[in-house]
């Protein structure tokens, strides 16, 4: 059995997580069913969707790789399970605009709302169909023009996503244009909690980013903890109407950055949003996406010190650092700094929450 992971609610008091649950695999495979089976991933968003009907996708490649499908109907978008109830070969590979599903195996069909339609050599059979030999529906959440599906959804998200809405009533969501020259995704050598750690706290900013420290008000910089999330808050020099807060209109936000529990973030800029999906792979390998997303002919800056490619590569040498020290014989667990460390400990304390 992998040790019990308790985190004391007073951050004062509190230590941070013990080194054992990075390193043990046995804490890693517990995550898989306990903290990402439950949560939502990020998909994609429905403009992405306009010219097919039918999206298939994997549920966190390379960790828990489920296949999956969206179809897309026009008013409504519904999510299926993409593996055959027959043998198991997957229905669709690429995306298609059909009227029906075909699994190219032994030529069984679905209606697009997932149910059994025919399937050749089955005359035979009794007792069939059934509801077993229908596609498993998967349940989704649209918000905005983004797809977010779950395997098992028990994780509440709601929270977040109104206080967004709440914080940001003048930001342009329906002008929003995947960017994808500015997209991108690495593998890293870290833990996947190590990145949501670093993210989770603006006390680096003036050591590891100069440029950014720069751009933003560093003795401004605020944390908000929300209901499976966290917002960070950034002020700047200038001031951005599209993230004016209407309750705090003296405020001259720079950004706002927010963590959904437990791997995505959703940063807002003057020129748009860029979406962060933390993917575990191994307990000593993340994917990182990173998702832009630009409002009309706006883009997200290139040049200067304070980039975001510039940005996340600095973070991802801070964060694989940590991933070396983290095996150290001399390091068991730290502290907290109740100032600054607010969003860690939140974390923290709902890994402790959501594992056995």
């Amino acid at each position: 059995m992998p040790p019990k992971i308790t985190i004391n609610p007073n951050i004062a008091q509190a230590e941070t997580l013990p080194s054992d649950f990075y390193l043990n695999e046995n804490i890693f495979k517990e995550s898989k069913e306990n903290i990402f089976t439950p949560s939502w991933q990020f998909i994609t968003d429905v403009h992405r969707l306009d010219n097919t009907k039918v999206f298939p996708f994997t549920f966190l490649k390379g960790f828990i790789d489920e296949p999956l499908v969206i179809i897309n109907k026009g008013e409504n978008i519904n999510c299926y399970s993409n593996v055959c109830t027959h043998r198991s070969h997957l229905v669709t590979n690429e995306p298609c605009k059909v009227n029906k599903l075909r699994c190219p195996y032994h030529g069984r069909t679905y209606n697009l709302d997932g149910t059994f339609n025919s399937t050749p050599g089955f005359e035979n059979v009794e007792n069939f169909p059934t509801e077993k030999d229908n596609l498993q529906s998967i349940p989704t959440l649209q918000w905005k023009q983004f797809i977010f599906a779950s395997l098992n959804p028990s994780i509440d998200i709601t929270p977040v996503l109104n206080d967004i809405e709440m914080r940001l009533p003048n930001f342009p969501f329906d002008e929003l244009t995947y960017d994808e020259n500015n997209s991108a995704s690495w593998e890293i050598d870290a833990h996947w909690a190590l990145y949501c750690e670093n993210y989770l706290e603006g006390f680096h900013v003036p050591f590891v980013h100069q440029g950014l420290a720069k751009d933003i008000d560093v003795g401004t910089y605020e944390t908000q903890l929300l209901e499976n999330g966290v917002l960070q808050i950034a002020e700047g020099e200038k001031e951005i109407p599209i993230l004016n807060d209407p309750k705090t209109l003296n405020r001259k936000i720079y950004g706002l950055y927010y963590w959904i529990f437990p791997n995505i973030m959703l940063n807002f800029y003057s020129w748009g949003l860029s979406v962060n999906i933390i993917e575990p792979i191994s307990k000593e390998k993340t994917r990182v996406r990173f998702l832009s997303f630009s409002i009309n002919s706006m883009s997200q800056p290139q040049e200067g010190d304070a980039t975001l490619e510039r940005v996340e590569l600095e973070d991802q040498s801070v964060v694989q650092s940590v991933q070396k020290g983290i095996k150290s014989r001399y390091y068991k667990r730290g502290r907290y700094s109740p100032t600054h460390e607010k969003g860690v400990h939140h974390f923290h304390g709902l890994l402790a929450k959501y594992l056995p």
